[in-house]
């Protein structure tokens, strides 16, 4: 369960900086394999400027503040779970600080056909229990080989370290698996377990995406309802692991996406075509809200 809360004011000073304020709150039950009754319930609140430098070009800077609680069922935690809260307690903080900039010259921020899209990220955890780094890069591109066909492109690139002599903070770990990263594998279910079986994702991430999308039969050159192939390749890795392009997973598949009311929809069915064994598959996937 999420519930977010945002306010965006796209022209808070009279030279375009724009100002975002996001509440939430977000309860779920993480990925073990074992039915596991416990809980982790996330509150926080963060502030965040937009300043414009060029029409294409945008500088994000901010800070918040976030809680988390480890909620106990019946049975005992995960290991991991269990010697996080043995170090900073069932109920634990962060304060982070973060600055991003992106780069967009799409001809479309919801269907593009053409240009390229550039995110860089990064956080920094000053205070409170999680002191770390973190930061990911990505880069779109697309590529219009007619007024009907696109290929796009997509690669992302993770990375977070622990401070004072603390590890990474196993809720701030990159995810893979799934729409969003490698499609055929079960929603965040690829990268490092632990004893009880738990998916703990990894402060190192690499996806890479390729789609060649086209209009949807009957529907001519209407870009709201589009179907394409793809081909996915992605992992994450621990604190201590390389990144390595040996333990990369791989799919392929095909989908549809659709402009929906609620925001862009995808659907797909993908066939791993490199996996091993233990991963999770699940070939069917639809998710709201991403283009990738």
């Amino acid at each position: 369960c999420t519930l977010v809360l945002t306010t965006v004011d796209p022209y808070f000073t009279a030279d375009g900086i724009s100002r975002s304020l996001d509440l939430y709150f977000r309860t779920n039950r993480p990925l073990d394999g074992q039915g596991g009754d416990y809980g982790l319930k996330t509150t926080g609140a963060s502030l965040r400027f937009g300043v414009p430098f060029s029409e294409t070009d945008t500088v994000y800077f901010g800070g918040g503040y976030e809680r988390l609680t480890i909620e106990r069922g019946i049975n005992a935690l995960p290991t991991t779970y269990q010697n996080y809260a043995n170090q900073f307690g069932l109920t634990s903080s962060s304060v982070p600080l973060t600055v991003g900039w992106t780069r967009d010259d799409r001809d479309s921020a919801l269907v593009p056909t053409k240009g390229r899209y550039q995110r860089a990220f990064g956080e920094w955890g000053v205070a409170g229990d999680a002191r770390y780094v973190r930061g990911n890069y990505q880069f779109q591109q697309y590529i219009p080989l007619n007024k009907q066909y696109t290929v796009a492109l997509n690669a992302e690139l993770g990375w977070g370290k622990g401070l004072d002599n603390r590890p990474f903070s196993i809720f701030k770990n990159f995810s893979s698996g799934g729409l969003g990263s490698v499609r055929g594998f079960q929603q965040g279910s690829l990268g490092p377990r632990d004893a009880s079986d738990l998916a703990l994702g990894g402060p190192k991430k690499i996806t890479l995406n390729g789609e060649l999308i086209a209009p949807f039969p009957g529907t001519g050159n209407d870009r709201t309802l589009r179907m394409f192939a793809f081909v996915d390749a992605g992992n994450v890795f621990g604190e201590n692991q390389k990144y390595s392009v040996t333990e990369l997973r791989a799919s392929v598949g095909v989908g549809i996406s659709w402009i929906s009311p609620v925001g862009p929809l995808r659907l797909g069915i993908a066939n791993p075509i490199r996996k091993k064994v233990g991963d999770r598959i699940e070939r069917f996937q639809f998710q709201i809200g991403t283009s990738f």
